[in-house]
């Protein structure tokens, strides 16, 4: 593979695993699944402290697994479903073992 040529995809695919690769992250996008919530709604449901939660829900906005909006004084955060499947299929889609599984 080239590494110039795919640079830009490359970065992303990155911060896509890099987030995917933390347990946390993976149950709040888990939890981001059933519906949205406010920040305040995701650390409720952790042993975790605010700081944390925001560190780990800024990861994944990062990598574009996640999308905010303001509502007041609240952050609502839900899930990108749309790119978390472009990410899967782009990654595993150069693999012909899992070609036809994304079909």
């Amino acid at each position: 593979m080239e590494g110039t040529k795919n640079q830009p995809s490359n970065r992303k695919m990155t911060k896509v695993f890099k987030a995917l690769a933390d347990g946390t992250r993976q149950e709040i996008l888990s939890l981001l699944e059933e519906h949205s919530y406010a920040v305040g709604e995701i650390v409720a449901k952790f042993d975790l402290s605010q700081p944390t939660i925001s560190r780990h829900l800024s990861v994944l906005k990062e990598a574009d697994l996640v999308i905010d909006q303001r509502r007041g004084q609240n952050v609502i955060y839900r899930l990108n479903d749309s790119a978390l499947a472009a990410s899967m299929r782009q990654f595993f889609g150069q693999f012909r073992s899992c070609q036809e599984v994304l079909r």
